[in-house]
């Protein structure tokens, strides 16, 4: 049987990991196979009459080369949860391979750092890499550990789409994903609290950062705002996070007639006159609000991410900041069942109507829509319509 035969035969598994196809590619170069041929002349002198015979077959007959295993199918989905220490990432990865699971998108392979195997989770099969800091290892051994399982995953079970979740993209994730086809693509689910901007895909240019909503299988905790400003349930709240360059909505809350009680998000950036009191952003992020309030915020706040969670009446004010894909398709669906205002012009006239009508929304309605829908759906529930919808890369 010829070499190319029995190349084309090769499981891709044999040829996964980046050392193995470097290997693969020394082995049938012709520095490497003269070398071979004038070594066993030495050992068989009588070889040395065939020498020139071989010599020409090296170079002028075709090498082996790597299998193409492209045309083989794929499906299912590569979940993929790395962080420094193992908590984090590797815990909403766990949690979105149990979504996931239960859902119709296919198989699910999870490959994360939890020191447990998962709990509660069929259909899944689960790899463990040690995080950065718990083995005593140097940075190039780990980087070489990642590679070399990563991408014996992969080969393993040929993912239709990979999911990253992580702080950085580590050398080995990035050997390991980068031989990947351009056809399966590739998401790096951001944290929704987290800077996009800042995160770098120069090693790997195909992945797709995408910031992710808050999402929870469990019920999202209550909080109450009158309770943490201790005050009356009977008053009216304003819950303000708006940038400071939109002079016009803020000037519109701070200086309309509406007796609120005016509070603010506390960010890092100083907060506009007018305002009573100030809330922390961990105090109510994620939670579902109680109470008499009425939300406002820009596409910029980190709210935005837990809009599908808070309950209340809310305006957003857009203002041409790109979201993922998956916070527009929560907004659409949002503003479509009346539980959100959404403001798209920036000029007085349009945000004092937007106000006056959000004003005019009890908190009772918005509830009662949001419980009493059946196809209204929580955080969750995005993230799944939009990896079904699509599998092909997000610009």
């Amino acid at each position: 049987m010829s070499k190319k035969v029995v190349n084309e035969l090769t499981p891709e598994i044999v040829l996964a990991t980046k050392e193995a196809r470097e290997l693969f590619r020394v082995r049938n170069s012709f520095t490497f196979n003269l070398g071979i041929e004038l070594i066993r002349s030495v050992k068989n002198p009588f070889l040395i009459f065939l020498l020139p015979f071989r010599l020409f077959s090296l170079l002028f007959f075709s090498k082996p080369q790597l299998p193409n295993v492209k045309s083989a199918s794929r499906s299912g989905i590569l979940i993929i949860g790395i962080d420094r220490i193992g908590q984090n990432f590797s815990l909403q990865s766990h949690v979105l391979a149990q979504i996931i699971s239960e859902s119709d998108l296919g198989d699910v392979t999870l490959l994360n750092n939890t020191l447990e195997p998962p709990k509660n989770i069929e259909n899944v099969e689960w790899y463990r890499i040690p995080s950065v800091r718990e083995k005593n290892k140097s940075r190039k051994e780990w980087n070489i550990m990642v590679e070399r399982l990563l991408s014996s995953v992969v080969s393993i079970s040929r993912p239709e789409h990979v999911i990253f979740f992580g702080d950085y993209l580590y050398r080995g994730v990035v050997d390991a994903l980068g031989p990947l086809e351009s056809s399966v693509p590739i998401t790096w689910f951001l944290p929704s609290t987290g800077k996009s901007e800042s995160i770098s895909t120069k090693k790997l240019p195909k992945i797709n950062p995408i910031s992710l909503p808050e999402f929870n299988r469990d019920i999202p905790a209550s909080q109450s705002i009158h309770r943490i400003l201790r005050r009356s349930e009977s008053e009216r709240i304003l819950l303000l996070d708006v940038a400071p360059k939109n002079k016009q909505l803020i000037n519109s809350i701070t200086q309309g007639e509406n007796q609120f009680l005016i509070t603010a998000v506390q960010r890092e950036y100083p907060l506009p006159k007018g305002i009573n009191l100030v809330v922390r952003m961990k105090e109510v992020i994620g939670m579902q609000l109680e109470g008499n309030v009425t939300l406002i915020i820009d596409d910029e706040s980190p709210l935005v991410s837990s809009l599908a969670v808070l309950n209340v009446p809310c305006l957003l004010l857009r203002t041409g900041k790109i979201l993922s894909p998956i916070a527009e398709e929560m907004i659409r669906d949002m503003e479509l069942k009346g539980t959100l205002v959404v403001v798209r012009r920036n000029i007085s006239d349009e945000i004092k109507h937007s106000l006056n009508y959000l004003f005019s929304i009890p908190y009772e309605t918005i509830r009662h829509i949001s419980d009493s829908s059946k196809d209204s759906p929580n955080q969750v529930n995005y993230v799944l319509k939009w990896l079904k919808k699509s599998n092909q890369p997000y610009n």
